[in-house]
């Protein structure tokens, strides 16, 4: 599904090129829940961005199925991110001025999707979050765990085939983490990707493979 090769991300100052990434090589099959961990500053958020097309200053190749994403032209990338790719953030990021229901909406809009298609998907995205009797509220109504499940139901409404999440529990107490991963768990034996940046080892037990950064390189990668 995903094949990077020989990436280097790297900051040049005044007498040294400074690596955030460094020779990163690696393959991520379709159906795979990998986990990147690794200290502050190792790259995890940097490689996450990568692969979620949110970052293009970058040496070395990357390819998306056949296609090699650096060849591509603004617009097919574009289309490529819209269709593909969920993303998730510690922070949320969602729209103060929009309800529960037009935060969901949103990427429906991007996407065109037909009114009676939009409502249908939202109305199962907030039955299965069990978010229904909230749809109408505003996120500073919500708490942080309701927020992310929010930021989640946004990510997967278009249904992606890659979910990226950098950091998803960070700002969640135990019981509220628990029950993200667990939905992630949920998301993944249904078929989607997904790639998650964390600093819990207990997030990563949820998934298939851990890869573990130090210094901008991959220093172990195993099967779970």
């Amino acid at each position: 599904m995903i094949q990077l090769k020989e990436i280097d991300k790297y900051i040049e100052s005044r007498f040294q090129r400074i690596f955030i990434l460094k020779g990163i090589n690696l393959t991520i099959q379709q159906g795979e829940f990998l986990t990147l961990m690794g200290p502050s500053g190792a790259g995890k958020s940097t490689l996450l961005n990568i692969i979620g097309m949110l970052d293009e200053d970058y040496d070395g190749e990357y390819f998306f199925g056949e296609k090699n994403i650096r060849k591509m032209k603004d617009k097919e990338r574009s289309n490529l991110h819209k269709s593909e790719f969920g993303y998730i953030f510690q922070a949320y990021h969602l729209i103060d001025e929009l309800t529960v229901y037009e935060n969901i909406e949103t990427p429906l809009l991007y996407r065109n999707v037909a009114s009676s298609e939009r409502k249908s998907i939202i109305a199962d995205l907030l039955d299965r979050f069990n978010m229904v009797a909230k749809k109408d509220l505003f996120p500073a109504q919500l708490s942080g765990g309701q927020q992310q499940l929010v930021g989640i139901a946004r990510a997967v409404a278009g249904r992606p085939s890659l979910l990226l999440a950098d950091e998803p529990t960070g700002n969640l107490h135990s019981t509220q983490a628990k029950e993200i991963m667990e939905v992630f768990q949920e998301l993944h034996k249904e078929g989607t990707t997904i790639i998650q940046a964390t600093h819990a080892r207990e997030n990563a037990d949820y998934g298939t493979r851990l890869i573990n950064l130090l210094d901008g390189k991959i220093e172990s990668d195993e099967q779970l």
